[in-house]
């Protein structure tokens, strides 16, 4: 066999435009590929981040009576000692690795009231610190604003302010009910205006300090929930798990972001369109391998017919034209690979901004989308797209096995 994989190889190096041709055609196919599947691993990185960095975290942690009513976001069922439940899951050397961040988040309706004038709103109340790599509202603050720096400050939605006429500087006064089920006011000074772009955010929420928050509805150091971002959200369900064994407290609910709603199946839909269109792409270009390996079978009738008279069997003539497929395949695969990767590389550390595309999305968005590295997929690739490539050749490679001497000699 090795005499076959020798003549393989001479014959693709004695046609090198043909060749060329071949492995320009496979390396960029594969280039694609690798490039696209970085890009798409980064785009869904980046959708699932930014919904679940406003609603739900990658896991959330949340009492069991909570989770049952989210959707009313109750102030009167609370996770009792949040720190301590924080210092627990961070002591743990496996589960630390594997986190990005946690925050402790209240989320409550309220009535603003401002001379005379009232309006439903949404507060959100976090850690400022944690909350500008969540948020991001710091990034949509208006000209002569800034961000909550400290205790008894607030920005708010720059339609609301509007709704409410106010403005940086003012006072905004705040009913709710607290979660021993008084009646309670807060006064909060407005040190800025966002604008989000998103009407949701910018009509009706404001966002206010966590211990603002925990002093104002009586919630005795205690929160609504307990975020927490990965490093790598497909770990969710993993992880949430090894929290829910950590904790083991019946009385609480770790539930990942893929059991929340119906976000994660229309991201598993998009995974799979993704890679359908990448097998796609793989095709096309392992297509021109089969009219190439086909011409070639046209062009060397007579070498064929030469090879048969001197004794080569049709399993050798196969094999023959099977390898020149294959090594069409692995070297141009080879190529496209490592170029592609590179460039996934430079752009996983620089990013593109799609914010065009993602500010459609109902949610303050991080708009920089980096590609994701994976380099067993572009192995994957090389040896799928070498595989193919060998597929396609046995069409032209039994033609030209089937090739009597006779006939292949006669021709010129």
């Amino acid at each position: 066999m090795t005499y076959l994989i020798r003549m393989a190889m001479r014959n693709l190096l004695r046609n090198g435009r043909r060749s060329g041709l071949a492995f320009l055609s496979v390396a960029l196919s594969v280039l694609l590929c690798v490039v696209l599947e970085g890009l798409m691993g980064g785009y869904l990185s980046s959708l699932v981040k930014n919904y679940t960095k406003n609603e739900t975290g990658h896991v959330r942690i949340t009492t069991t009576e909570f989770a049952s009513r989210a959707e009313f976001r109750p102030v009167d069922t609370l996770v009792s000692d949040p720190r301590a439940i924080e210092a627990k899951i961070m002591g743990d050397p496996v589960l630390r690795k594997k986190i990005d961040l946690m925050a402790q988040r209240i989320t409550f309706g309220v009535l603003l009231e401002h001379r005379g004038k009232n309006k439903a709103a949404l507060a959100i109340a976090g850690d400022p610190a944690t909350e500008r790599r969540l948020l991001y509202l710091q990034q949509s603050i208006e000209p002569g604003g800034r961000y909550i720096d400290g205790p008894g400050e607030t920005i708010l939605g720059a339609s609301l302010a509007s709704d409410l006429r106010e403005k940086v500087g003012d006072t905004l006064k705040v009913v709710t009910t607290a979660s021993d089920g008084s009646l309670q006011l807060a006064k909060f000074r407005i040190v800025g205006l966002f604008k989000s772009g998103v009407t949701s955010f910018d009509d009706r929420v404001f966002q206010i300090p966590l211990t603002d928050a925990k002093r104002f509805l009586r919630t005795g150091g205690g929160t609504q929930e307990i975020l927490i971002m990965l490093k790598d959200y497909h770990d969710a369900d993993a992880v949430a798990t090894e929290i829910t064994a950590l904790l083991h407290d019946p009385k609480l609910a770790v539930v990942p972001w893929t059991a929340i709603g119906d976000y994660s199946q229309l991201m598993d839909f998009q995974q799979r369109m993704m890679n359908f269109m990448l097998i796609i792409v793989l095709f096309l270009g392992a297509f021109i391998i089969t009219n190439i390996m086909t011409m070639v079978v046209l062009e060397r009738k007579r070498e064929i017919g030469i090879l048969k008279s001197m004794g080569l069997a049709r399993s050798e003539i196969l094999q023959l034209f099977l390898w020149e497929g294959v090594f069409l395949g692995l070297f141009g695969s080879l190529i496209g690979a490592v170029v592609g990767y590179g460039l996934n590389i430079f752009l996983h550390f620089h990013g593109v901004d799609f914010g065009a595309s993602l500010g459609s999305l109902g949610m303050p968005l991080d708009n920089v989308v980096h590609w994701t590295l994976d380099p067993s997929f572009a192995v994957g690739t090389v040896v799928l797209a070498s595989a193919i490539a060998g597929i396609v050749s046995v069409i032209p490679a039994l033609r030209a096995a089937r090739m009597s001497a006779t006939e292949a000699m006669k021709s010129v």
